[in-house]
């Protein structure tokens, strides 16, 4: 009997080995779909407070954090709907917008037209970012889903500017609950939510699954700081990063030729690589001499060698595609020999200058070439190389003679080109690092801001661009493009300066 038994218990675990693929070696089980996109860029972020900074490395994670009554399409330059989901022009001075009914901040509170006015009348009294605000003479709550924006005068780019970085919109509640703690762990209103930041390392960002237009596809969001642009291309390849930007020529090359593993997209950016001169400090208050510097700088060879001609050379400030360009705007071409001449005539041979660069390796190469071709013409350069932070600190308070820098005025438009970096009224960390005053540019770019006429714009900003060709306070070097390169596998990619991570995907 128990033999009978054995013999069936047998049969019957034979039967569910093999109905349940038992005699097969067993399957692993399926791995964890990919939940956390890692992007890497040349510098840490700064700040995580959106008055309290215009540089691109902590913007583009204010990005993604917090939102704008309006938001500008970087593919087409054109104003959308942000928070405000439409608006309306009462009369030359008056704006009405509607917000979306529907916004949370990441602590659950719901977004009201008191946090608009809180934020903006905020951006207006911080000295960095004030000027973009500084026509908006009161701002009235009509109820919690509408508000009313006033300016003093005409205001021509108050759309642009409201669609700015520095105009994104905090909580009031919470704000007043921490005051400057707020942007320790901060909250928004975008498409992703603060989680942690290891400082000198990485900042994690969360998906926001209450985000207005819906939750983004990938979950985690880790910015890492890589300063080396070669360890960010291996860290492609190696897959340990999965999405970087702000690539030089070289670098382009190798991610070509990665194809099978790589995807590289590339478009013209509105951004302008440049030479400030401090026009208050020593030799360098005589506008021939900066003209001798300009004349002395080969832009092609730079551009040739450096970039492997794949930029265009800038003819003004302000890049095409930006409301004021005007493409008969005009830089100093090479001439050796006249800046050789200013030089000898004003018995400065020898003179010794500083040039600072932050932690940028094609700046930083770019330095070397102008250091070389400055010696050509009697000038000593000596190169200083500091942390961007440093960096920052050091040409706000117009410490170095000369400094390589980019500009890219994100609300495409020519009045945050020219304004925060020629007006005398932006000095310093504002923007205006060249510590340049000139009252006939100062009257200009007023003029323009409140010229409601584009046609009558645009010329304005044409003296503007004449000015600054002929007193030098900036030599344009050249636009550069907008590079991204993401693994294989990544969908929603567009080459554009501020990463929309919320519009990405993994491929399933």
């Amino acid at each position: 009997m128990k033999k009978k038994i054995l013999i069936l218990l047998s049969c019957l675990l034979s039967f569910l080995l093999v109905s349940c693929g038992g005699s097969k070696t067993a399957e692993k089980p399926a791995s964890a779909p990919k939940d956390t996109l890692v992007f890497a860029q040349i510098s840490e972020c700064k700040t995580l407070d959106p008055q309290d900074t215009t540089e691109q490395y902590s913007q583009r994670i204010i990005n993604v954090l917090y939102d704008r009554l309006v938001e500008v399409d970087e593919m087409t330059g054109e104003i959308v709907p942000g928070l405000a989901k439409s608006w309306e022009r009462i009369d030359e001075n008056t704006l009405l917008f509607h917000l979306n009914e529907n916004v949370k901040f990441h602590n659950g509170e719901k977004l009201t037209a008191n946090d608009v006015k809180f934020t903006i009348e905020r951006a207006k009294s911080l000295p960095k970012v004030a000027h973009l605000y500084k026509l908006i003479s009161n701002i009235e709550v009509v109820d919690d889903n509408t508000v009313k924006v006033i300016t003093s005068e005409p205001f021509a780019p108050l759309l642009a500017h409201l669609s700015h970085k520095t105009a994104s919109i905090i909580s009031e509640k919470y704000y007043t609950e921490k005051g400057n703690k707020y942007f320790e762990n901060p909250v928004g209103t975008g498409p992703y939510k603060y989680k942690d930041w290891k400082i000198g390392d990485r900042i994690t960002l969360e998906a926001f699954s209450e985000y207005f237009k819906g939750e983004p596809a990938i979950k985690y969001i880790v910015i890492r700081a890589v300063p080396e642009e070669n360890s960010r291309v291996i860290g492609l390849e190696t897959g340990e990063i999965d999405m970087t930007a702000d690539l030089g020529a070289e670098s382009r090359k190798i991610v070509l030729d990665n194809k099978d593993k790589i995807n590289y997209l590339e478009s013209s950016g509105i951004s302008v690589n440049y030479v400030g001169i401090n026009t208050d400090k020593g030799v360098l208050k005589d506008r021939d001499v900066r003209r001798a510097i300009a004349m002395a700088i080969n832009r092609d060879d730079i551009i040739n060698s450096i970039m492997m001609g794949t930029v265009d050379k800038a003819n003004s400030f302000i890049a095409p595609g930006t409301f004021g360009y005007s493409p008969e705007s005009k830089v100093l071409e090479y001439n050796p020999e006249e800046a050789k001449r200013i030089i000898q005539e004003k018995g400065l041979t020898g003179t010794k200058l500083s040039l600072g660069v932050s932690n940028s390796p094609v700046r930083m190469q770019m330095c070397e070439i102008i250091q070389a071709q400055l010696k050509e013409v009697g000038i000593e350069v000596s190169i200083e190389s500091l942390e961007w932070g440093a960096f920052l600190a050091a040409t706000g308070r117009g410490d170095l003679d000369m400094f390589t820098l980019g500009w890219g005025p994100s609300t495409y438009d020519g009045d945050y080109g020219f304004y925060p970096n020629f007006h005398s009224s932006q000095l310093g960390g504002a923007g205006n690092r060249s510590q340049y005053v000139n009252p006939e540019m100062d009257k200009l770019l007023d003029e323009a801001k409140k010229e409601v006429d584009q046609n009558k714009r645009k010329e304005l900003y044409k003296q503007v661009a004449e000015i600054v060709y002929d007193d030098v306070p900036v030599i344009p070097m050249y636009y550069s493009n907008n590079t991204v390169a993401a693994v294989k596998g990544i969908e929603g990619v567009k080459a554009t300066s501020y990463i929309n991570f919320d519009e990405l995907s993994f491929k399933k």
